[in-house]
C-alpha cells in the first residue's frame, strides 16, 4: 500500500462515497413496496455487500488472493440470494458486486465480469417480471454505483503509483549524481595526485644538489594543489570545461618528469567544447594509468578529426601482453561511460608489440553536457 494510498484524507473520502451510497440503497429498499420480511432481508444483504465493500475500499482484501475470493463469493451470494429466493429487486442491487469485480480482478477481464453482472440482473428481473423499465432502472443504477465506487479507488492507486514512481526516479537521479562525483573526482584528481607526488619526490631528490629547481619543482607542487582544489569545486558543480589541447601540453610535460619519452600528433583543431572537455578528462585519466601501471619508457599521443568523428588515442610501453585490459569499476570503465553519455566508444587493447593501445572515438558534433550520465 502506498502513504498516498492508505492516508487518512483517503480512507475519509472512500469511505464518506461508500456511506453515501449505503444511504441511497437503505432509502430505496425502505421506499418499496415490499412485505416487511422481504424488506429486512434486503437491508441484511445491503448490510453485507456494504461491509464486504470497505474492506475492499481499505484494501484489506485486496492482498490475500484467498480472502479476495472468499469477498467477492460473499457478495455474490448476498447480490443474487434476495432477488433468487424472494424475488425483491432494488434500484442498484448489483453495484456493489461490479465495484468489488473491477478492484479485485485484474487485465480486461474485470470490465467483462462486472457487466455480466450488470447483464444478469437485467436479465433476473426481467424473468421476474419486473417490467423492462424497473429492469433497466435496476441495471442502469448498478452499474452507476459499480463506476461511482471503482472510480476514486483506481485514481488514487494511480496518484500512489505516480507517486512511487516519482519517488524511485528521485532516488537515481541521487545514485546517479554520486556515481558522476565519483567518476569525475577519479578523473581529475588522480592526475593532479600523480603530478604531486611526481614533482614532490622529484624536489626530494633535488633538495641537496640542486636547492633551486628543488624550489622550482615544490612552487609547481602548490600550484597543482590549487588546481586540484578548483577541480574538487568544478565536479561539485556538475561540469567541468577543459581545453584537450592544454591537457595534451600538460601531459606531455608530467611525462618528461617521469622520464618517459613522448610523441605528440593534434591533427583535430578546434573542437566544439563538449567534445574538447570530454577527450581532455579522458586524456587526463589514461595518462594516470600510464603512471600507475605501467612501466613505460615511451608514450604516444595521437588527436584526429575527420568530418564524423574526433578520436583520441593513448598508448604506452612497459605493459606485460597477459595485461588486463579491464577491471570492474576501474578507470577505463569510468571512461566508457563518460564516453556512451554523448554517443562515443573506447576500446583498449594489447598488441602484439607490447604495446597498451586506447581509442577513443566521438562524434564531432557531440552536444551533450559532460557531467550527464
Amino acid at each position: 500500500m502506498t502513504a498516498q494510498d492508505g492516508s487518512p484524507e483517503v480512507t475519509r473520502l472512500r469511505l464518506v462515497i461508500l456511506a453515501a451510497l449505503l444511504a441511497v440503497q437503505v432509502s430505496v429498499i425502505l421506499a418499496a413496496p415490499m412485505p416487511a420480511g422481504q424488506q429486512t432481508g434486503c437491508l441484511a444483504a445491503v448490510a453485507a455487500l456494504a461491509v464486504l465493500q470497505g474492506m475492499l475500499f481499505l484494501r484489506a482484501a485486496r492482498n490475500s488472493g484467498l480472502l479476495r475470493t472468499g469477498v467477492l463469493a460473499v457478495q455474490g451470494l448476498a447480490t443474487y440470494l434476495p432477488l433468487l429466493t424472494a424475488g425483491a429487486a432494488w434500484p442498484g442491487m448489483g453495484g456493489f458486486l461490479a465495484a468489488s469485480v473491477l478492484l479485485v480482478v485484474p487485465g480486461p477481464a474485470a470490465w467483462a465480469l462486472s457487466g455480466t453482472v450488470v447483464v444478469s440482473l437485467f436479465a433476473a428481473a426481467l424473468a421476474l417480471g419486473t417490467g423492462l423499465r424497473d429492469a433497466n432502472v435496476i441495471a442502469v443504477a448498478s452499474l452507476a454505483i459499480g463506476l461511482t465506487m471503482f472510480a476514486p479507488c483506481r485514481l488514487t492507486d494511480a496518484l500512489g503509483q505516480a507517486h512511487s514512481r516519482h519517488a524511485e526516479q528521485a532516488q537515481l537521479a541521487v545514485v546517479r549524481e554520486r556515481l558522476r562525483f565519483a567518476r569525475d573526482l577519479h578523473d581529475l584528481l588522480g592526475y593532479s595526485l600523480n603530478a604531486i607526488t611526481l614533482r614532490a619526490e622529484l624536489a626530494r631528490r633535488l633538495m641537496t644538489s640542486d636547492p633551486v629547481s628543488a624550489g622550482n619543482e615544490l612552487r609547481e607542487v602548490v600550484a597543482t594543489s590549487r588546481e586540484a582544489c578548483a577541480d574538487v569545486r568544478q565536479v561539485a558543480d556538475g561540469y567541468r570545461n577543459i581545453s584537450l589541447a592544454q591537457e595534451v601540453a600538460s601531459a606531455a610535460a608530467l611525462l618528461a618528469r617521469a622520464d618517459i619519452a613522448v610523441s605528440v600528433e593534434m591533427n583535430c583543431g578546434m573542437l566544439p567544447d563538449k567534445v574538447d572537455s570530454v577527450l581532455a578528462m579522458i586524456l587526463r585519466e589514461l595518462i594516470t594509468n600510464v603512471l600507475r601501471h605501467s612501466s613505460a619508457r615511451n608514450c604516444w599521443i595521437t588527436a584526429e578529426q575527420t568530418d564524423e568523428h574526433v578520436t583520441l588515442s593513448v598508448a604506452n610501453d612497459g605493459v606485460p601482453r597477459t595485461a588486463a585490459v579491464h577491471r570492474h569499476g576501474g578507470g577505463l570503465e569510468n571512461l566508457a561511460f563518460r564516453l556512451e553519455a554523448v554517443g562515443g566508444t573506447l576500446s583498449a587493447t594489447v598488441r602484439d608489440n607490447g604495446r597498451f593501445h586506447v581509442l577513443a572515438a566521438i562524434a564531432s558534433g557531440a552536444d551533450a553536457p559532460v557531467g550527464v550520465r
